[in-house]
């Protein structure tokens, strides 16, 4: 769901209307791994509690103690509700937690950015890819700890619900222990209880996704080729169809490897071509057979895939309907299947493809037949020796003590994903809901020592931006409360500091020196920091900026978007020059030039109101006009550098200027070698520049070093221009005179002991002293042309 909390979707997707009080989680969404259940029960409890639905006296049943009831039962005790949660088996987790399968967090959710985080980001109960066993461990030590400090939370072990009934207005459980049902009335009432083992079916063996060694081991095989049907299109299927497949498989180290064949963002951006625009439920194999196979084929990603393919199994993958339906199962899955099957394909060691469902299995002499099914349109006859059955869990057995409550919800669910499409997509973790746990779990589960480190790390993490590479889609990204543009666009005027934390290279994210720049222009209310492994490289654009170790953000990993820095540090120069601006027409003082008449600072006024007005409409031409401002350029754009130690120089560029334009018309321009435009096609360069490169900007004393008509100069007293030497060979034609009058000598207002006296003077001597300047030059040109119609 989009983030804003929609509390009220939040709660309709758990909740039927005829049977308030009674929460489902997850039981039909899409989806289900271990983090998202946990997403959706925090995202249940932050409803709850934020609508004003949950009172603060109401006693709550939490049922079922997997990923989901855990987190909702601790989510719920926070809140300072009367929390009972229940279970069949001793303890939590039950179900992973000695699965040597690797749990991860994130890497269903490809190809969406941050899909190979390894950290969970959750603000309670967190946890880091690893194998069920170990994952379990850390949750469970974290879930006693927390219960030991919550007097109103209780775990109750070996309590199987047999009935739900409701007493209006609460509800009435039965709970069976120790061979006698108890029966408990509850306010509300949360079922987590799963979803059920695999739909059995005739002889076949049902095989738990959880449990070691489910479907066939990593050593060889007893005998070749043994035959293997794997039947189901979802996530568990086609795991399992790479796991018979691929030499000593393991989901997320595949992962990584498959997704190191593309150095760039070619594969995410080619599958959400295959993949737009496609309705759920409809065909994808032709889609990826038109975007990813080239792409595949390409890169040599099927030589590659052919030489882990194993050679000891015979594999029959069945689906009822397309194999590769949207929306069935993961995206990253359904591709890394297809490519798989594509190297089978080529390494002439195909994958049999059936369909149908299947009706029955039966056994005989250790083998197994499976009915219903056919190939090519022919019945399908093989005989196996194993039978991998994905087809979904028995929701309905598994919900049999609830009764009619669990039909009303599959009802509610069916009719509201009908109308409510939108409600189908993964749940993802809103940023206000991880504050909301975070803080409870700081002041209700840390002690006083602990809380002021815990709270000051909080707000750390929100004052920071992470720039970095994304490992699965190879492309640059930024995590962080907010958006670096959005933090760019305030700039100097952050009421508190942000940290920007490179987490790669200059080379990796773009704009990176724009970034440097922003630093600067932010006056140090951005403060930049690296990773040790990137610190060197960085160290060369900015010597001073800090080591940090490497940073964790439980904010969405988000495209780095720098379209627009530039524009950010340019609005920002210009409102720094406008605060120096105002203060020379209120105060008739310029900190570089010294006094100056009342007269001529009320004329400036309105004329940089207007130059304001002009500049901040065009984004082009403020970067040009500020550009020239802050540098003379030679080969390169050489915009400001953000460093606030310069502003005073290019103010007083600009107050001279202004001042300049009441003598001679001035406005801003975009033009090769100036920011300035009068009379027509004349041009004029307005710049605080000190230095030409590594040299004093007095070392140009020769018109066509400086291209232009006229120069107005604060950064040096001592610039003088020479006349040219020699006759000029193109004058160009008299109409273009002036654009061609960079051969003749320009006109020069400098921040020297005689342009400084003259500032003090009324406006009407400072007009008649500039009107002169410009006359002598106009002179000039015209005897230059003169010389050469000779």
């Amino acid at each position: 769901m989009a983030a804003g909390l929609p509390f009220d979707d939040w709660l309709l997707v758990t909740e039927s209307s005829a049977d308030v009080g009674l929460h489902f989680v997850g039981t039909f969404d899409r989806r289900i791994t271990f983090y998202s259940q946990q997403v959706r029960a925090l995202r249940l409890v932050h409803a709850l509690s934020r609508s004003g639905k949950l009172k603060s006296t109401d006693y709550v049943a939490v049922v079922g103690a997997g990923a989901a009831g855990v987190t909702a039962a601790l989510g719920l005790a926070l809140l300072g509700n009367d929390v009972t949660l229940y279970d069949t088996a001793g303890a939590i987790l039950q179900l992973q937690s000695a699965s040597p399968r690797l749990l991860h967090p994130h890497i269903y959710e490809w190809p969406r950015l941050g899909s190979l985080d390894n950290r969970a980001g959750l603000p309670i109960l967190d946890w880091s890819a690893n194998n069920g066993g170990a994952v379990c461990a850390q949750l469970q030590a974290d879930f006693y700890a927390a219960k030991t400090r919550l007097q109103n939370f209780y775990f109750k072990s070996g309590h199987r619900l047999v009935s739900l009934e409701r007493i209006a207005p609460r509800w009435r459980l039965g709970l069976e222990a120790d061979g006698a049902v108890h029966h408990r009335e509850f306010d509300r009432v949360v079922l987590a209880i799963g979803f059920g083992d695999e739909i059995p079916c005739g002889a076949a063996i049902p095989l738990h996704y959880w449990k070691q060694n489910s479907t066939g081991s990593v050593g060889a095989e007893p005998y070749s080729p043994t035959t293997y049907i794997v039947s189901g299109n979802g996530d568990g299927g086609l795991t399992d169809l790479l796991n018979l497949l691929i030499h000593n498989f393991e989901h997320v180290g595949f992962t990584r490897r498959f997704l190191d064949y593309f150095r760039d963002d070619a594969l995410r951006a080619a599958t959400e071509s295959a993949c737009a625009g496609v309705a759920v439920g409809g065909d994808l194999e032709a889609a990826f057979t038109t975007h990813l196979l080239p792409l595949f084929e390409a890169r040599g990603v099927l030589d590659r895939l052919s030489q882990l393919l194993r050679s000891d199994r015979k594999v029959t993958i069945n689906s009822s309907g397309p194999l590769f339906a949207a929306g069935k199962a993961a995206q990253l899955n359904q591709v890394m299947a297809f490519a798989v099957l594509e190297a089978a394909k080529q390494a002439a060691r195909p994958v049999q493809r059936s369909s149908g469902l299947v009706t029955d299995v039966t056994a005989s002499v250790g083998r197994f037949q499976v009915g219903g099914l056919h190939v090519d349109g022919a019945p399908f006859a093989d005989a196996l020796d194993h039978v991998v059955l994905r087809h979904g869990p028995n929701r309905s057995l598994r919900y049999q003590a609830v009764g009619s409550y669990f039909e009303t919800y599959r009802a509610h669910m069916t009719a509201l994903f009908a109308s409510r499409p939108d409600l189908i997509a993964p749940p993802v973790l809103d940023p206000e809901t991880y504050d909301f746990f975070g803080a409870l779990r700081i002041s209700k589960l840390e002690d006083h020592a602990s809380q002021l480190t815990s709270s000051t790390s909080v707000a750390t993490a929100k004052a920071t931006i992470i720039l970095g590479v994304d490992p699965a889609a190879h492309a640059p990204i930024e995590r962080g409360s907010r958006r670096l543009l959005d933090v760019a666009v305030q700039c100097e005027r952050l009421p508190t500091n942000i940290i920007l934390h490179l987490a790669a290279t200059p080379a990796k994210i773009p704009g990176s020196a724009d970034i440097v720049r922003l630093a600067l222009a932010s006056g140090g209310r951005i403060v930049l920091s690296a990773d040790p492994d990137a610190l060197d490289d960085w160290q060369t654009l900015v010597p001073a900026i800090s080591a940090a170790p490497v940073a964790l953000s439980h904010y969405p990993a988000l495209a780095l978007e720098v379209n627009g820095l530039e524009e950010a540090i340019d609005a920002c120069l210009l409102r720094l020059l406008g605060q120096r601006i105002e203060l020379v027409v209120e105060s008739h003082q310029c900190e570089s030039l010294g006094p100056i008449s009342a007269s001529i600072a009320g004329a400036i006024g309105p004329t940089w109101t207007a130059w304001h007005a002009s500049l901040s409409a065009d984004k082009a031409l403020c970067g040009a006009f500020l550009r020239w401002l802050a540098n003379v350029e030679q080969h390169q754009r050489s915009p400001w550098n953000g460093d606030h130690a310069y502003i005073k120089h290019l103010a007083t560029a600009l107050v001279m200027m202004l001042a300049t334009h009441h003598g001679e018309p001035l406005e801003p321009a975009m033009v090769d070698r100036g920011n300035l435009q009068f009379s027509q096609n004349a041009v004029a360069l307005g710049s605080g520049c000190q230095l030409v490169g590594q040299q004093p900007i007095a070392i140009w004393n020769q018109p066509d070093q400086w291209g232009v008509d006229a120069l107005i100069l604060s950064g040096s007293a001592e610039v003088e221009v020479m006349d040219p030497p020699g006759r000029i060979l193109d004058g160009g034609k008299p109409a273009m005179g002036m654009a061609a009058a960079r051969r003749v000598r320009p006109v020069v207002i400098r921040n020297d002991r005689q342009w400084r006296g003259r500032l003090i003077n009324d406006l009407a001597a400072w007009k008649a002293v500039v009107e002169a300047e410009f006359a002598d030059l106009r002179s000039r040109q015209d005897a230059e042309l003169k010389e050469l119609t000779k």
